[in-house]
């Protein structure tokens, strides 16, 4: 049972909404966030350019927040190697702006909150600290608790469920527009429902208070607690005090969604050296211990460092774009780095070792030569793409088999016809791990659980990112049923309920992307076998643009293409393409043809409608397409694996290699999830 709360009564929250959301809130949490430092969040903008007209921002940002039109940026994620040992420490930063109001709100709460928590909690609190929490350690071993429960929580931050901890918050803070703010932080910051994001100037305050229940069950009754936010230590005086304490501890954990790591875990008695927020406590001697200093390694000493290496970073970022926009303006993507030429008169042949794309001139005279627009040399190529109007020769065909490039020839509507594939890499191990898992049951569900998931989790961002301007009610109902969705996917026990609830969140889905189009466009229900409307066929032809994306890239990365976890495997079927598709539908297909079709790009009268009612896309249609298609995928965005910016085409090829490495059992994958 949660004990009672000591406050005499819960905190206003309509009066911490009014404090945190003022101007003068929010211009002290932005002091706050400049004596901070660090780096910037997912949208890119640095403190720097923030802080020019910083007085407007701040009162623009007040707007926002009183009105309801706030909406967090997306986070930006970084993982950084932990001090001393090979694992990592992954950082979620979020914007400046959103750094500011949760700053705001942080210094609001903390002082609410702090009569709360307890005697023997050092961290994040006024006049509190590292060396405090070693002096009460001190103090209780010289009064007799000798034995001690060193004790670690595995993975605290990434783990915490974000139901529990708005629960207890709930307890202490009413029901206000103070207590909904929190909580869009906590959802926004969380994977599927875990997680506080480390880089959250709130995410700190939050753990405090979601473990003050372990400190009043492991205080009194033989045993004392010292804690230092995630990090503690239980002490009592005698082994089987101790030994109980260890039991009940783990049983505490497991109540509250969290897991004790047994193996970072142990007891010691007063002879033994106990090693505690840097210090070595050697029977009454308190020795520095340089060795176990991550536990105060603060994440703003973090984001200050990856500040630093952000502008070493966008240097030379700067210095590849100027290398690279020659080669871009021609047509040639640096990401997969796609050679795709479909201009009538242009001709691909070869000149030394490098492939030459040659130009007749428009009123070109007798004899006059074609001149030469690119020359490339085949180890900055990675597929050839040919439409029906361009010319090859065969000796240019037979040098990009020999250089591994496979060679895509399209029809007049974008549509492959059909490859020229090179022989296969000897990835032969790397096939029957992909046949291993999709053999083995238990594996292959866990996969295309994860493709679902990661499916409705990109469809439900894309909504909520769209209706941060429309405001839409029943956009954002369908955003919260999506929710849902993924929570029945988390239980379901086969692949086909898999695929059910699959088509259930998509029949959600597509009713809100009709609602969003503008322009007398309708999408008609979602169908690829018979285009009864000129959305599906822009759907369709942009998923066929991804299609040939992905099969390449799935090829060049060893993969099989015809083993599928989510879709069936079977002959004549690119299953590992469709699972793969799955987490770019929604943000590079789907977005691309609502943008396009609301913003005027696509216009109704380049379709024609055919006799049986088939709706086609006309030739200006299809160009507009494929070249806002190749300029999206030319486009840098924000990849969640690394916290990079990297293009779409560039992170394929990272998701396809982390799908391996997860086939393989080197390392644990989740499909790229979109921020919104």
């Amino acid at each position: 049972m949660p004990k009672p709360n000591r406050l005499t009564q819960r905190i206003d929250g309509a009066a911490l909404f009014s404090e945190a959301t003022s101007v003068a809130g929010l211009g002290a949490g932005w002091a706050r966030t400049w004596a901070n430092g660090g780096a910037a969040g997912g949208d890119g903008q640095t403190l720097s350019s923030f802080s020019v007209a910083v007085g407007e921002r701040l009162a623009v940002l007040s707007g926002d927040l009183r009105s309801g039109r706030y909406r967090p940026q997306p986070l930006r994620e970084v993982r950084i190697p932990k001090p001393g040992k090979r694992d990592t420490r992954l950082l979620r930063i979020p914007a400046v702006r959103d750094r500011v109001a949760q700053s705001a709100m942080a210094q609001a709460l903390s002082p609410r909150l702090d009569p709360e928590m307890e005697e023997t909690s050092f961290a994040y609190r006024p006049g509190r600290g590292v060396a405090q929490a070693l002096e009460a350690v001190r103090r209780f071993r010289e009064q007799g608790y000798v034995w001690t429960v060193d004790a670690d929580i595995e993975a605290f931050f990434d783990r915490i469920p974000i139901d529990a901890a708005f629960e207890r918050l709930h307890r202490s803070v009413t029901e206000s527009p103070a207590s909904e703010l929190i909580g869009l932080w906590l959802e926004h910051g969380a994977r599927n429902g875990r997680g506080l994001a480390q880089g959250s100037p709130l995410s700190p305050l939050i753990a405090n208070l979601y473990l003050d229940d372990l400190d009043e069950a492991f205080s009194g009754k033989g045993l004392r607690i010292v804690r230092y936010a995630d990090d503690f230590v239980v002490l009592a005086r005698d082994r089987p005090a101790a030994e109980d304490a260890l039991d009940r501890l783990a049983v505490f954990l497991d109540r509250h969604g969290l897991a004790l790591n047994r193996d970072k875990t142990t007891l010691r008695d007063y002879s033994s050296t106990l090693r505690f927020l840097g210090q070595a406590f050697v029977r009454s001697w308190m020795l520095k211990d340089d060795a176990d200093d991550e536990a105060t390694t603060s994440a703003a000493a973090l984001m200050r460092h990856l500040a630093k290496t952000d502008a070493q970073e966008a240097e030379a970022e700067r210095q590849q774009a100027e290398d690279e926009g020659r080669i871009a303006r021609a047509g040639h993507d640096p990401g997969l780095r796609v050679l795709a030429l479909a201009t009538h008169g242009r001709r691909l042949t070869l000149r030394n070792q490098s492939f030459s794309i040659l130009e007749a001139p428009e009123e070109a005279l007798p004899g006059e030569p074609a001149r030469e627009i690119l020359a490339l040399h085949p180890t900055r190529v990675d597929r050839i793409e040919l439409g029906p109007h361009v010319a090859v020769e065969g000796d240019t065909l037979r040098h990009a088999l020999a250089s591994g490039i496979p060679v895509a020839f399209t029809n007049g509507h974008g549509e492959t016809l059909g490859h020229l594939a090179p022989v296969l890499q000897p990835r032969a191990g790397r096939h029957l791990a992909q046949a291993r898992c999709i053999l083995d049951p238990e594996r292959r569900l866990d996969l295309a659980r994860r493709l679902v998931r990661g499916r409705i989790a990109n469809q439900r961002a894309f909504l909520r990112r769209i209706n941060a301007r429309r405001q839409l009610p029943a956009i954002a109902t369908a955003a919260y049923a999506l929710t849902r969705a993924i929570r029945r996917v988390r239980i379901a026990t086969t692949v086909e309920e898999l695929m059910g609830h699959e088509g259930l969140a998509a029949a959600l889905y597509w009713r809100a992307f009709d609602r969003l189009l503008l322009n007398d466009f309708r999408l008609v229900g979602r169908s690829r076998r018979k285009r009864g409307d000129p959305i599906n066929g822009a759907l369709d032809m942009a998923a066929s643009l991804l299609q040939r994306d992905l099969s390449a890239v799935i090829v060049s990365r060893g993969l099989h293409p015809g083993f599928g976890a989510l879709h069936a495997t079977g002959d004549a079927r690119d299953a590992c393409v469709y699972d793969l598709m799955e987490a770019f539908r929604a943000g590079l297909a789907e977005s691309l043809v609502l943008t396009l079709a609301n913003t005027g790009v696509l216009k109704s009268s380049m379709f024609s409608t055919l006799d049986d009612g088939t709706v086609r896309m006309g030739t200006e249609a299809q160009r507009a397409l494929i070249r806002a298609y190749e300029k999206r995928c030319s486009a840098t965005v924000l990849y969640p694996a690394t916290g990079q910016r990297m293009t779409w085409r560039r992170i394929m090829i990272a998701e396809a290699e982390r799908y391996a490495r997860h086939v393989e059992g080197v390392a644990e994958w989740e499909p790229m999830r979109l921020n919104y």
